[in-house]
């Protein structure tokens, strides 16, 4: 792996015309990360032409940020490209103190549309969750409304709320009936506590909520309608495990962090824990390191 820093936005178009050039895709963004300054620091495979350009999200999300520990950085988590030129950007939330973020976003969602690609994941850091909208000149920060890890669906918006146990969605419909983005429809209770993190994106129609006493899984397929499909219960522990996303049929991306009613503070990179018939109950209780450990399918 091997960073590429650039001082401004349009330094980081150049850049990624030439590393297109290279061979660069979408898969291969491993980080995104600004500095205090607006410095721009992107992660990509060490050559272009070999593994890293194949590495599958559950993969990506197991990586370490290849930078000096000590240095300050804010890191993005997810770009996801709408239509009608919107877009949703997922990360720090302090993204917006050097103040170029929206500018860097919005050349990655170019990015992303010269690729004909509608996202992209990069690896896990650890900060306080923020997510905007962006829509032509009009940037809202969602997070300021307590939404946070916006996930794109067919229908809208899925996200979940800060210090809440329920799952949102705010569908396209009503923001072009309404033009407001205050309106989130709770389409599902969580039975573990609040809801600390998401899995950063859906398979068939399956996503993990990783909730304060546990997992839960829950298809989303026939939005608004939402039925939970397994849960794994787990007695509060210091470090709380989340999941962050999956091989398909092979394993769960997992990552831990300390919870906290907001959220998972000082997130760790993920590991990859076997499911081999892909099911939240087929991983390991010795991943808990916890007794009471009880898997329940519904």
């Amino acid at each position: 792996m091997r960073i590429q820093t650039f001082a401004d936005p349009p330094a980081l178009l150049r850049g990624l015309i030439a590393l297109r050039q290279e061979g660069l895709t979408p898969r291969g963004l491993l980080f995104l990360a600004l500095d205090p300054g607006g410095g721009i620091h992107l992660a990509v495979p060490g050559d272009l032409g070999q593994g890293g350009q194949m590495l599958r999200v559950g993969e990506k999300l197991t990586l370490r940020w290849p930078g000096p520990p000590s240095q300050r950085l804010y890191h993005f988590d997810s770009i996801h490209v709408l239509r009608d030129d919107f877009y949703v950007v997922n990360g720090d939330r302090r993204l917006a103190h050097p103040g170029d973020a929206i500018e860097v976003a919005l050349v990655m969602a170019g990015f992303l549309r010269w690729c004909r690609s509608l996202n992209v994941f990069f690896g896990c850091t650890p900060h306080q969750p923020g997510s905007w909208l962006l829509g032509g000149q009009e940037v809202v920060a969602l997070h300021d409304l307590g939404i946070v890890e916006v996930l794109p669906v067919q229908m809208g918006l899925l996200a979940r709320r800060m210090h809440d146990h329920r799952l949102y969605l705010l569908t396209f419909a009503d923001i072009a009936r309404t033009g407001h983005l205050e309106d989130w429809l709770p389409v599902f209770s969580s039975p573990l506590g609040n809801i600390l993190l998401l899995e950063r994106r859906l398979a068939h129609g399956q996503l993990v909520l990783s909730c304060e006493r546990g997992l839960v899984e829950v298809d989303v397929s026939q939005l608004p309608g939402v039925q939970e499909r397994a849960r794994l219960p787990v007695e509060p522990q210091p470090l709380a495990y989340a999941v962050v996303g999956r091989l398909d049929g092979q394993a769960f991306a997992v990552t831990r962090g300390r919870p906290r009613p907001w959220g998972l503070e000082d997130l760790q990179p993920a590991e990859l824990v076997a499911a081999p018939a892909g099911q939240l109950s087929d991983m390991s209780p010795l991943l808990f390191n916890t007794g009471s450990l009880v898997a329940k399918e519904i």
